[in-house]
């Protein structure tokens, strides 16, 4: 997903930035999560409530689950008034990696989307999020594909592009540059569904392939992960909490053009009815 001029932890570095980038604006929902985000003095334990299990938002967001027991991180956390909207939409930081991304807001076939393309390069679209996955294990998305990078593979570092990443963060203090995990969940060119691996670039990255190859170009595609299963068994352990998202378009390992659309993300204390894919692990 990274420039093959970088060196070989470059992954490392831009999860470290990630991590760090808004951390001056986010918004913690209470002194139970700064302990575990920040390095502070861990707070005593309290049972989850409704009222005290939220997702802290950065942009002035402040999520409480709804009737469904679901906790939406929007694509803007507001509606510009002309569209489409050049620019991270309002809530979120874009960050380029390589080359010369192109980020926008949008609305597209009666929804508001994020739209991420590249030409030959890397662009990331990331935010704080405060997620207990004990209560919220259930991630759910949509997306939609309209161009491929040719012959990008996930296995292969030389050809690691991928046209539509998500990507969920679990700083890890108090070195989050070197130790905060990543599990990311992916559209492949060539990789089978199901495949999941460890990242060819990082130790601490994971990656989950849920859809690949051109089938099913321009159709929004959605999606459901036990997030909490997966990290567990792609970890080793049990997660910690979330602490960030980012969504990711890139093309420049080959060279070429990606490009696709971004709906919310909703964390869920239930199943939404969408079924699990297979998996297929490489070590």
């Amino acid at each position: 997903m990274m420039s093959r001029h970088g060196a070989a932890g470059l992954w490392l570095v831009i999860f470290g930035l990630l991590i760090l980038a808004a951390g001056a604006g986010i918004l913690l929902a209470s002194p139970r999560y700064r302990s575990g985000s920040f390095g502070e003095p861990q707070a005593a334990a309290t049972p989850a409530t409704s009222t005290q299990t939220v997702a802290a938002v950065g942009g002035g967001k402040v999520p409480y689950a709804d009737a469904g027991g679901r906790l939406r991180v929007r694509m803007a956390d507001r509606e510009p008034t002309r569209l489409p909207a050049d620019g991270p939409p309002p809530g979120w930081t874009v960050r380029e990696f390589a080359g010369n991304g192109a980020v926008e807001l949008v609305r597209a076939d009666g929804r508001l989307a994020a739209r991420l393309r590249t030409e030959r390069a890397s662009v990331a679209m990331h935010r704080d999020v405060v997620v207990e996955l004990r209560d919220f294990p259930y991630l759910s998305w949509t997306w939609k594909v309209t161009k491929l990078p040719t012959g990008g593979d996930v296995r292969e570092a030389a050809r690691d592009d991928q046209a539509a990443q998500v990507y969920v963060i679990f700083p890890r203090w108090p070195s989050p540059r070197t130790t905060s995990d990543v599990l990311g969940y992916v559209w492949d060119s060539r990789a089978p569904v199901g495949t999941r691996l460890k990242h060819p670039r990082a130790a601490n990255v994971r990656i989950v392939v849920v859809e690949s190859g051109p089938a099913q170009l321009n159709q929004w595609r959605s999606y459901e992960r036990n997030v909490a299963s997966d990290y567990a068994a792609l970890f080793g352990r049990q997660p910690p909490r979330v602490g960030k998202v980012a969504v990711m378009v890139d093309s420049n390992d080959t060279r070429g053009d990606a490009e696709a659309l971004f709906g919310d993300l909703i964390f869920a204390r239930t199943s939404q009815g969408r079924t699990e894919i297979p998996t297929t692990v490489l070590r």
